[in-house]
């Protein structure tokens, strides 16, 4: 006697773990179309929309929205509906302010606990941006950043840091993203510095080469996106 179509079976089980991802692929969808400027600050997100576009109910849509609500993606106001947030200029200040220090740490573990692959890793990514910007390639310097950050974290071999880094480096794209072009020869220069840190073994250095890279890059963002892009 077969039980594969049995509560629990396989293809119960299948149907179960998929219906339960699709908020998160559309929560995922939705993040990255909101980092990406696709739906831009302020602008509303229609469930009905939503659900048209990925083929799905309002259950999922809803269940999506709720999550990017909790992550501070999007502001649920009662009886309007649900609009992307706005920029800010205190939650952008404190946002490179908390990476500057945490980046900080993973480099200068990164500088103590690499090997020559993470080193080499380093020095091809930093290329890779020193091209993107050379062709204007805003898409190749924005995967460029997300490289870099993510080879650095892979070299300071702590996992805690490593999370906490990648969940700021998202946030921060939302304001650095519109702006990547023109900040793509800086990043190409202070990532080469801080690779040649890390590479020498350099913890304080490799350390303060972050910070001060995290800093600036905030300032940065903020003088080219200009006052008028945030709320406050």
């Amino acid at each position: 006697m077969t039980t594969s179509g049995a509560l629990g079976g396989p293809s119960t089980l299948r149907a179960a773990v998929d219906s339960s991802s699709l908020p998160a692929q559309i929560h995922e969808a939705l993040e990255e179309a909101i980092i990406h400027g696709d739906l831009p600050p302020g602008s509303r997100i229609r469930p009905d929309d939503i659900a048209a576009a990925h083929g799905v109910s309002r259950i999922p849509v809803r269940e999506a929205l709720s999550s990017l609500h909790e992550a501070g993606w999007v502001e649920m106001r009662p009886r309007y509906g649900v609009y992307v947030k706005e920029r800010n200029h205190t939650e952008l200040q404190e946002l490179f302010e908390a990476r500057a220090a945490l980046e900080a740490e993973i480099a200068r573990l990164a500088a103590l606990r690499h090997d020559a692959g993470d080193a080499a890793a380093l020095g091809r990514i930093v290329e890779a941006t020193k091209k993107a910007a050379a062709d204007g390639d805003v898409e190749g310097l924005s995967r460029a950043s997300v490289e870099f950050n993510a080879a650095l974290r892979t070299a300071a071999r702590n996992s805690v840091l490593a999370a906490l880094s990648l969940g700021l480096e998202k946030r921060a794209r939302f304001y650095f993203f519109p702006v990547s072009g023109m900040l793509g020869s800086e990043w190409g220069q202070k990532q080469a510095h801080l690779a040649d840190a890390v590479a020498s073994g350099d913890g304080a250095e490799a350390a303060g080469s972050a910070h001060r890279y995290m800093i600036e890059t905030g300032e940065a963002v903020f003088k080219l996106l200009g006052p008028e892009s945030f709320s406050s």
